[in-house]
């Protein structure tokens, strides 16, 4: 297919659609011209015909019509009539117009005669001397005209109703010269404005360009201030590209974190096989091995798990349906479950109402309940507590989790939302890092909210919304 430019194209309509509005303008004008033309044309033939009308009424001016001449003024031709239509004076060019009946319109009519249209208009004249002066000076044959009506007398103009709408074009030959010379110029200009108007779009693409070729994501796109649309398209470009930094800059780091995390518990488990099939003596050791190799099989199957989660939240490869669910009783029977297996002789303390309702996913909403009541346990102190609350504020449910542990250190605040990310404290913890970052997607799908607050050596307290 022929490649052919936006700018091209842009400026190739503007100049149709110039061309058409130029000429139905063009078209207009011609028209009222035209019919200003022939106003002019009816009010110069009603006008001569009222003179002579006028001019016959009085007795003393019949002699002015010395000739033929007399009978064409001004471009009006004027034929006489008797009462009964019998030719009386004037011009008698056409036969049409010889049958027609007189007209008592009082303004002027139109006919068409050999192609071309002509316009008539008919007045009576009054008078019994007029009759009889005419009858004395036209006669046909030596046969005395004899009157119909003795008293009345008719005149009739008829005048050409100059050029059709073409013809008048015709006439104007300049505008037809000049017409084209218009267009080719608003062509030109056209393609000019358009290049101008699309040199930011040019910029957008040459920077994309660049950009899938040295695969450098820190370009942007020069803006220059004119708070018009393609400003705003510049700018929500350069917003683009500073999420997808974003993002690639975080994949890299994730896909670096998984495959250290994930190595980890493979190189134990082929170190334990090895071991046992080179080194085990007696069943014990060989059930050792085996203890080992089911522990870091845990650890790998739930790392896989959450990393799936991440993704089916994010690429919405599975959905999670919502559905309305009274939250107090999974979270106090989780809170209970909890108390049983915590060590450390920590106590949990719950305060719920009965019955607090919210759309949520049940599996999700509870994972995120068990993260933060497991990270408040693993990082309590001896004979500490676990508080968690449930209340309502306006459109959400807020769940406050609260410890008087180890507490995290400020610096430390800003990250422990990222994936993987495991601060001095948890070292030698058999955490993942992935906990807390799974907390705040599960609160951001379910249009909520997470935040913390925490002193070194005196506990934190963390604070997740959904919407109801």
């Amino acid at each position: 297919m022929k490649h052919r430019s936006l700018k091209l194209r842009i400026t190739f309509w503007f100049t149709m659609i110039l061309t058409l509005i130029c000429m139905a303008i063009l078209i207009s004008v011609m028209a009222v011209y035209q019919a200003a033309d022939r106003q002019s044309v009816k009010d110069k033939l009603v006008k001569v015909v009222e003179q002579n009308v006028r001019q016959l009424e009085r007795e003393d001016d019949f002699d002015d019509f010395a000739d033929d001449s007399d009978y064409l003024q001004d471009n009006v031709q004027l034929m006489i009539f008797n009462g009964n239509g019998a030719h009386v004076g004037g011009l008698f060019l056409y036969n049409e117009l010889n049958q027609l009946p007189f007209s008592a319109a009082g303004f002027p009519q139109e006919i068409i005669m050999d192609g071309k249209t002509y316009y008539y208009y008919d007045k009576m004249v009054g008078g019994k001397h007029m009759e009889d002066k005419f009858r004395e000076d036209f006669t046909e044959d030596s046969v005395e005209k004899k009157p119909a009506e003795e008293d009345r007398l008719w005149i009739r103009g008829v005048i050409y109703a100059n050029d059709s709408l073409f013809d008048v074009t015709k006439n104007h030959i300049y505008i037809i010269v000049l017409f084209p010379a218009l267009l080719a110029l608003a062509f030109v200009g056209g393609y000019w404005l358009t290049g101008r108007f699309l040199e930011p779009i040019k910029k957008i693409s040459r920077t994309a360009e660049e950009i899938r070729n040295s695969g450098d994501l820190t370009k942007r796109i020069e803006i220059k201030e004119k708070g018009d649309e393609l400003s705003e398209l510049a700018r929500t470009f350069n917003t683009m590209f500073d999420r997808l930094e974003e993002n690639f800059t975080a994949e890299t780091v994730f896909a670096s974190n998984a495959s250290h995390e994930l190595r980890t518990p493979v190189a134990v488990i082929l170190a334990e096989c090895e071991y046992a099939f080179e080194n085990a003596k007696d069943k014990q050791e060989l059930y050792d091995a085996i203890a080992a190799i089911q522990k870091q099989g845990y650890r790998m199957s739930y790392l896989i798990e959450t990393l799936l989660v991440f993704t089916r939240i994010e690429q919405n490869t599975e959905k999670y349906p919502k559905q309305k669910t009274n939250l107090s009783p999974p979270v106090r029977s989780s809170c209970e479950d909890f108390q049983l297996i915590a060590d450390k002789e920590i106590t949990i303390e719950t305060n719920c109402p009965d019955e607090l309702y919210a759309s949520v996913n049940r599996e999700l909403f509870m994972m995120m309940v068990n993260n933060l009541i497991q990270n408040a346990i693993r990082y309590g102190r001896e004979k500490g507590y676990v508080h968690v609350r449930m209340s309502e504020e306006g459109d959400f449910v807020k769940i406050t989790v609260r410890d008087n542990g180890v507490g995290i250190a400020e610096e430390e605040l800003p990250h422990i939302w990222n994936r993987f990310y495991r601060g001095d404290r948890s070292r030698s913890s058999q955490g993942t890092g992935l906990g807390l970052a799974l907390v705040k997607q599960i609160s951001a799908y379910h249009g909520g909210t997470v935040s913390v607050v925490s002193q070194l050596h005196e506990g934190s307290e963390f604070t997740v919304t959904v919407r109801k």
